[in-house]
């Protein structure tokens, strides 16, 4: 838990083991306190933005962004602080040694600096303490919204209230129509019966005529009521949100019982319970009229036929008319709806808006508010402090009252000796690139076996850089050589004196890595697939064949090779494990073991790549197992025309520059033949791992390396 925490407030854990334990307690709770406020930025950020961003998917997901970013800047400062962690007295040290003039200056620089990463605290801080104080006061803003936007939509309002009266006045004509039609077939049907009969008509007719009035009394009473209902919800609104735009209204929000608001929601139950009640009279008196004008009619039949065809058209007059009422009435409420979605779609209606740059502006005409204004101001700057609190705490805590640590003091040391390390890197690099001439790499001044090799032809350079390379340790006391060393022993050796070496130094541990910490701790220096090759080359090349391995590691391989009688090049990009295979191979010269066929050479392939006459004359071997690294894929191209210079190739398909599948390592396959290469054998393949020989095709050997 302690590395976790110092790992998240940047700080090395390797670093910490020399410094005091205030150093590791300091910087344990540097991380637990980035650790909390990613918490609180993501607790804040997700409640912040609730309000346009209801998907809780997409509340979580920007709410991990933010706090991320911001902690992760945070991480960044924190480790930047290291570095000035001191400086006041720095400056107070440096005033003591320097002008008046000079001692301003001192002291200016480093505080304008210090104003810069609390400006940037307190900035992060305003902007969240702005989207909280949007989402504490959602309630009021949303009221204050809701009662705007009720009065901007008034004319909407209007204008669908009196399409609604329209409609009625519709119906009102085609009932008119009606009872005019109804009159004048009384009209023809008068003296045409006797006396009696006549009676019996008119009382039919009276009774009817008196059950339509009071159909028409009725529906009178339920249309003012459903006006009445229309203007009490109207008052309903006012009251509950406190629209004070006309005379009557209170003008006090909320609908608590005992309120006018609460009596005006009763008294509109009461009227649509009454409508209820009227509509099932309207339907018992229709049923009625119904039955009186059908006795009406039987009376009519049995009259003489004077007048019959007038009525009749009359009378199916009125079965049309009263089925356009029948059809009015259905589709009153639809014509109303679509009525409603015009004003929508032409701007009548405005919609309710509610974005943060509205809430910002309701927020601060709340603030300006006379009544609520003072208390939600008071409370914006609580919020705005506390925010503040919290960001710059642990600011403050890391620049202001950070106690003195060994660790500040060693970073700044390792950075200034690395930057001096760089410079000189780049000064002995400028100057080798402008020495003149080309330059012969000598692979025998790297052997400690072997001092008096005569010196090669010509070499042959690819690539334009020249190689920096690392000195070898030195060999020390020589004992009496071995004469037989075989490859089990090699094995025995390697692993003892490795593992002596990674517990020498972490910069040994870090270059071995989990790779070789993995397989050493399994009793495994030379692999399988090492051993194999190894075996295959004795059998299928002789002695003068020179062998060329890219990425040889700790030199596991190339020493196999090297020990079985071979020449045998090794190239290596990582200074680490150059280092280790080179230390392996001085001990092993230490113990009287003839390492004089090994090169070991530090660099990147094919920059330090030189073949001289004696490499082009005899057979060569490239050689390429376990190979993964992406500067190997930044210059595969290069790598792979430098294949032209080799006779023969030994490559891991499934490891060569990367992890390769089966259509990878076809297509690698395909490459090789373009390159005027065959396969020859399976050397070994188990699992994922195949090693393959190929050979270079008969008719491109005349051809020679391009």
């Amino acid at each position: 838990m302690h590395r976790l925490f110092c790992r998240i407030a940047g700080v090395d854990p390797v670093a910490l083991e020399d410094c005091p334990n205030t150093d590791r307690i300091w910087a344990a709770q540097l991380g637990f306190s980035l650790a909390l406020n990613f918490f609180l930025l993501f607790g804040l950020t997700f409640y912040s933005i609730g309000y346009f961003l209801p998907e809780l998917y997409a509340r979580v997901l920007v709410a991990f962004v933010v706090a991320a970013v911001l902690t992760m800047f945070d991480r960044a400062l924190f480790q930047f602080d290291w570095f000035t962690v001191a400086l006041l007295q720095d400056v107070r040290d440096l005033n003591r040694r320097t002008t008046v003039l000079q001692g301003f200056l001192a002291v200016a620089r480093p505080f304008w600096r210090l104003s810069l990463r609390l400006a940037i605290s307190l900035a992060i801080a305003y902007t969240l303490s702005v989207f909280a104080e949007i989402a504490v006061f959602d309630s009021a803003i949303r009221e204050r919204m809701t009662a705007e936007n009720y009065a901007d939509n008034e004319p909407y309002r209007d204008r669908l209230s009196k399409f609604e009266r329209g409609l009625d006045e519709q119906r009102a004509a085609l009932g008119k129509r009606i009872a005019l039609l109804e009159n004048e077939i009384d009209a023809v049907q008068k003296g045409a019966a006797s006396p009696a009969e006549q009676d019996e008509y008119d009382l039919l007719r009276m009774n009817a005529s008196e059950t339509r009035a009071r159909i028409a009394g009725l529906e009178v009473t339920i249309a003012g009521n459903e006006e009445r209902i229309r203007g009490l919800s109207e008052d309903i609104y006012a009251e509950r949100y406190g629209l004070k735009d006309k005379p009557h209204r209170t003008g006090r929000p909320g609908c608590e019982p005992g309120s006018v608001c609460y009596d005006l929601v009763l008294t509109v139950k009461e009227l649509r319970e009454t409508n209820v009640s009227l509509r099932k009279d309207v339907e018992t008196l229709q049923v009625r009229a119904l039955e009186l004008d059908d006795k009406a009619s039987d009376f009519l039949k049995r009259r003489n036929a004077g007048g019959g065809e007038l009525i009749a058209s009359k009378r199916k007059e009125i079965a049309t008319l009263r089925a356009e009422v029948s059809a009015f009435d259905s589709q009153s409420g639809g014509l109303l709806s679509n009525y409603a979605a015009e004003l929508k779609r032409d701007g009548t209606y405005r919609p309710l808006r509610d974005d943060p740059m509205i809430r910002i502006r309701v927020l601060d005409e709340l603030r300006a508010d006379p009544v609520r204004g003072p208390a939600i101001t008071s409370m914006s700057y609580l919020i705005r402090a506390f925010i503040a609190f919290l960001e710059l705490a642990p600011v403050l805590a890391k620049i202001f009252f950070a106690p003195p640590t060994v660790y500040s003091a060693k970073i700044r040391t390792a950075v200034a000796l690395g930057q001096n390390r760089a410079q000189r890197e780049r000064d002995d690099h400028l100057s080798l690139s402008t020495s003149g001439g080309l330059h012969v790499y000598s692979f025998d001044s790297l052997n400690p076996g072997d001092n008096q090799r005569p010196a090669r032809g010509p070499a042959k350079q690819l690539g334009n850089s020249q190689p920096k390379m690392l000195p070898t340790p030195e060999r020390g006391t020589v004992q009496k050589a071995i004469a037989h060393f075989s490859l089990d022993d090699l094995n025995q050796f390697g692993l003892s004196k490795l593992r002596e070496w990674i517990e020498a130094d972490p910069e040994h541990r870090r270059a071995a890595g989990d790779y070789y910490t993995a397989r050493l701790a399994q009793g495994q220096f030379l692999l399988d697939s090492d051993l194999a090759i190894a075996k295959y080359s004795q059998t299928h090349f002789d002695r003068g064949t020179r062998f060329f391995e890219l990425g040889f590691g700790f030199g596991e391989l190339s020493l196999s090779l090297a020990l079985g009688g071979f020449h045998t090049v090794g190239f290596e990009s990582d200074a680490g494990r150059y280092a280790g295979a080179s230390a392996l191979t001085v001990a092993l010269a230490q113990q009287g073991i003839d390492t004089g066929n090994l090169t070991l050479a530090y660099g990147a392939y094919p920059d330090i790549l030189r073949l001289d006459e004696r490499d082009l004359d005899s057979e060569s071997v490239f050689v390429s197992t376990n190979v993964t690294s992406t500067l190997v894929m930044e210059t595969i191209d290069r790598v792979m025309r430098s294949l032209r210079h080799f006779d023969h190739l030994i490559i891991d398909l499934s490891r060569f520059g990367e992890v390769r599948d089966v259509p990878s390592q076809r297509a690698l396959i395909v490459q090789l033949q373009k390159l005027g290469f065959s396969e020859a054998a399976r050397v070994y393949s188990v699992g994922d791992i195949d090693i393959r020989h190929f050979q270079r095709n008969r008719g491109d050997e005349t051809a020679g390396p391009n």
